[in-house]
């Protein structure tokens, strides 16, 4: 591959476009259309909120598969909202709406959607519950619940720049710190890594009735010399999320959450350098890179009684 210029995902110019890039792993389009539309079976013409809709996400995809829903992207920060909006003016996707609000206590009054989604949100609010619980207090008798959510405990990739260089004692290391980052994280207030295999309970606990739980079908894979557009789609993805401008700040932020959940700061400093950010990025600008990987979301159906 050839050398690309530096981009830094998460300022606020790059961001969109990071996520937007990441949206597309999550789901191969025939089996959203084929099997995800027709679970959700929502009405004709039914009023659909998408909640923390970020840069449009599920939004986009529902408005463009399905022009009769009206559907409501809502989220805490403006300016990706400011980005979706945009987008949808650009792609003509006139049903379609975006609004700031607060998930922890949605502004609109009970029953008043026929459908409400989220895409992996409930593993970065301070309480799922809590979220689930405004969910469904928004929908109608006979909504759709529909949550699609990652339960993230270690690595689920392979790539040839770690795998080949670290040996079991390192795996386990990493194991161990990142369950400690996961506890401090939810201590902390800023999600739960693990709440994807909850969320079925919750729902249920919430008053709904569920009535499916499957997986995304979408596993991504990169192998020189990338011909497909899936490989340089994925391989964009992770040099983006591997070029960080303010390593300082980050490393601040590691040790904090790793000692939150009882670790030392010399853990949280382990965990943070442990992986080789700079290495990724040369093997993918040298054409070298090899990676296998997923984001596997757990999917929640239900219905509201």
């Amino acid at each position: 591959m050839t050398q690309q210029a530096s981009v830094n995902p998460w300022s606020d110019d790059d961001n969109s476009a990071f996520l937007r890039l990441r949206m597309k792993t999550f789901w191969n389009l025939d089996y959203f259309e084929k099997v995800i539309l027709p679970l959700l079976d929502l009405p004709q013409s039914g009023r659909v909120l998408d909640v923390g809709c970020g840069n449009g996400g599920i939004s986009l995809l529902l408005a463009d598969l399905r022009p009769d829903l009206q559907i409501t992207g809502m989220d805490f920060e403006p300016k990706p909202l400011e980005d979706a909006s945009a987008y949808a003016s650009r792609n003509g996707l006139k049903n379609l709406s975006f609004e700031q609000g607060d998930a922890h206590n949605l502004k609109y009054a009970d029953a008043t959607f026929d459908g409400v989604v989220c895409q992996t949100v409930l593993t970065h609010v301070r309480d799922a519950e809590t979220v689930i619980g405004e969910m469904t207090r928004v929908l109608k008798p006979g909504g759709i619940f529909f949550a699609a959510e990652y339960t993230n405990s270690a690595m689920a990739n392979y790539d040839n720049v770690h795998f080949d260089k670290y040996d079991e004692a390192w795996y386990r290391e990493y194991y161990r710190i990142n369950l400690l980052f996961m506890k401090g994280k939810k201590a902390l207030g800023r999600g739960d890594n693990t709440v994807g295999v909850r969320v079925p309970l919750l729902a249920t606990q919430a008053g709904l009735d569920v009535y499916d739980v499957r997986l995304n079908d979408r596993a991504m894979h990169g192998f020189p010399p990338y011909r497909h557009e899936k490989q340089r789609n994925y391989l964009e993805l992770v040099r983006m999320a591997n070029i960080v401008d303010d390593d300082e700040k980050w490393l601040r932020l590691d040790i904090e959450t790793v000692t939150a959940g009882g670790g030392t700061e010399e853990d949280g400093r382990w965990f943070h350098h442990a992986i080789d950010s700079a290495g990724i990025v040369r093997a993918i600008d040298e054409g070298t890179f090899t990676a296998t990987g997923s984001f596997p979301l757990y999917l929640t159906f239900a219905r509201k009684p």
